[in-house]
């Protein structure tokens, strides 16, 4: 018996979405980041992952009085 598999060929770790492709798919949907996400997102473009995640988070928390 044969096997209608396709065979893959191309490795799972090539390409790779980046920023700016995830941009122009968000686009295509009507979704743009604000300004103020933007600028976040520039301001700790050379940061690690979590570092990145915590400044994000940051900008989303209520401050208790």
């Amino acid at each position: 018996m044969t096997s209608k598999r396709p065979k893959l060929t191309r490795n799972a770790k090539t390409g790779g979405l980046t920023q700016a492709g995830a941009e122009k798919i968000s686009a295509v949907e009507g979704l743009v980041l604000s300004p103020r996400m933007r600028k976040l997102l520039a301001e700790t473009k050379d940061q690690p992952p979590e570092e990145r995640r915590q400044a994000i988070r940051a900008q989303f928390t209520r401050k208790s009085a």
